[in-house]
């Protein structure tokens, strides 16, 4: 007899929470360009939401911000591709439409868009039905750039090598920020 399997959702809405670096030493530069870090992460409340609806045709990412591209230099079109590629699926990503509502400023160190590859892996995960396990989500992560992988996990952590190394830590007391982007 055939397992059964749930039925999959037909839409998802999540957050994707944005982040500060609490502390952040620089200790150097490794020969591929990246820096040697020593960091702390903090989630944060400011976020931006990722509704991914299910629909014939291509995959297609929708925003409303219109600075925030649409096409395969998005962090969500990158982590869409490598999901499909690591579930053995032939052929062009398809069936599946993202709704970005921005509301973390673009370029502003804050790991918007990390953030949103990682809310990402985690809705198509469910939506296409890949069953990766927590290793191989966080391997494609990590593929995708430092600072995805700890929006995997979120919270407080300490981050070292090129801050894609994590070591959780005990979240503090909730705290007001407030964060300023200079022209």
């Amino acid at each position: 007899l055939r397992a059964m399997s749930p039925a999959l959702p037909s839409r998802l809405r999540v957050r994707a929470c944005a982040k500060i670096n609490m502390t952040l030493r620089v200790l150097g530069i490794h020969p591929d360009g990246y820096h040697e870090l020593r960091t702390t992460f903090q989630s944060l409340a400011l976020h931006d939401t990722l509704s991914f609806t299910r629909r014939r045709g291509p995959f297609r990412i929708l925003s409303d911000d219109p600075a925030c591209p649409a096409d395969d230099s998005n962090l969500v079109w990158r982590a869409a591709s490598r999901l499909w590629m690591a579930s053995g699926r032939p052929g062009e990503m398809s069936g599946v439409e993202v709704s970005i509502r921005k509301r973390i400023p673009m370029q502003a160190g804050l790991g918007g868009g990390s953030s949103d590859a990682a809310a990402a892996l985690r809705a198509l995960s469910v939506l296409w039905n890949v069953r990766l396990d927590e290793a191989g989500l966080q391997a494609v992560g990590r593929s995708l750039g430092a600072d995805v992988g700890f929006f995997l996990q979120g919270g407080t952590a300490l981050g070292v090598e090129r801050g894609d190394l994590l070591f959780e830590l005990a979240d503090g007391e909730p705290a007001w920020v407030v964060l300023a982007r200079p022209d």
